[in-house]
């Protein structure tokens, strides 16, 4: 199933803005995600892995994962995992600070890269988002979706 452009941003926006907040309150966030059902509604994803501390890229696999498996099930026509990197030097950003958007549908696999600054203050961290840019990928969480 094709999905809109304007579905597409509507899960980017999710994750930009539920970033933003997560890390304007405590300075970063663990890897979550959203996704899209046949149906175009969207649903956040979070991983629960039990540890008081989990490790960034357990979470991150684990939420990649379980996209996988909704997506054997048909039960859903594109996703959004995002994390808190450093964006790699090649890609020259302004900061290299950066959330990491992987946005995926029938025949889209791309990162979205936000790179910011934050500075501590007395109500919470600022944060200064700069200018998104995007790295095409070669899909892997829909590749069902993209042979046809």
């Amino acid at each position: 199933m094709e999905v809109p452009s304007d579905k597409i941003y509507e899960l980017f926006n999710y994750c930009y803005d539920q970033a933003k907040s997560m890390l304007q309150e405590s300075g970063g966030f663990n890897p979550f995600g959203a996704l899209l059902t046949p149906a175009l509604e969207l649903n956040a994803v979070r991983a629960e892995l039990g540890d008081t501390q989990p490790d960034q890229k357990d979470i991150y696999q684990a939420l990649d994962k379980a996209l996988q498996e909704q997506t054997q099930n048909n039960d859903i026509v594109a996703s959004a995992l995002a994390c808190d990197v450093n964006i790699p030097e090649k890609h020259e950003p302004p900061s290299r600070d950066g959330l990491r958007v992987h946005v995926v549908s029938q025949g889209l696999s791309r990162y979205i890269y936000v790179p910011y600054r934050m500075e501590s203050g007395e109500d919470g961290n600022d944060v200064t988002f700069f200018e998104p840019f995007t790295v095409d990928l070669h899909p892997h969480i829909l590749g069902d979706l993209t042979q046809g």
